[in-house]
């Protein structure tokens, strides 16, 4: 199947359905287990449903997740006490919340929220989506690139994917009664400066993470404004 030959942003079901089945019949058994099909479904559009090209994308993000010990990492969920990772607000599966000094809180998590923090997922849009607000101008962007390391910024972000994954997209889903696995962000540009804009170590650490969030978490955006 072809990616020009379907609307992907409204397939029929005939279609979902075959490019479903077309990515699992070139995936091991461990890997099909491993997966939803909502997860296979993006890793599908993410390369225009071109199926050989989608497994080889699957794979390097099976192997990533395996090796980088993604699936241990402490997402706060309804069933256990860990910490949120970013504020949050208007969620049943956990309390309204902002990132604080604690025991099961890392020092890095601390660094990295004061230097790149600001945003907060904020309830959900009409149609069910989660709102994530960007408060770009409260970086301390100059910070970023000389008080945290480029280990300790995707740490810090794996964590937040992981959270909206498991947490705040199985939530939306529920209350939506169909499968929700995009977000809305928008993005708040008081107080950002033109300093900020062209302050090259820190665009280049931000660009490499948004490259990770392409490879690892593809096709959750909805949209932004």
């Amino acid at each position: 199947m072809v990616g020009n030959t379907v609307d992907l942003d409204n397939p029929t079901p005939e279609q979902r359905a075959q490019a479903i089945s077309d990515l699992r019949a070139k995936l091991s058994a461990e890997e099909n287990d491993y997966c939803s099909d909502l997860d296979i479904w993006r890793f599908s559009v993410a390369r225009q449903l071109d199926a050989d090209k989608s497994a080889a994308m699957f794979k390097e993000w099976y192997l990533w997740r395996k090796s980088s010990g993604i699936d241990d990492l402490p997402v706060a969920q309804a069933t256990n006490q860990y910490p949120v990772p970013y504020p949050i607000r208007g969620y049943s599966s956990v309390a309204d919340a902002n990132l604080t000094a604690g025991v099961m809180v890392k020092e890095y998590q601390l660094k990295v929220n004061k230097y790149f923090g600001g945003g907060c997922w904020h309830k959900r849009d009409k149609d069910g989506h989660p709102v994530y607000i960007e408060r770009i101008g409260r970086y301390q962007i100059k910070d970023i690139p000389r008080k945290c390391s480029m280990g300790e910024l995707f740490e810090y972000h794996y964590l937040m994917q992981e959270f909206l994954s498991r947490t705040v997209f199985p939530e939306c889903t529920q209350l939506a009664g169909r499968d929700v696995s995009q977000q809305v962000v928008i993005f708040d540009l008081a107080g950002i400066s033109i300093g900020m804009l062209s302050h090259i170590p820190a665009l280049n650490m931000l660009r490499e993470m948004l490259a990770k969030d392409q490879l690892y978490y593809p096709e959750c955006m909805f949209k932004t404004y």
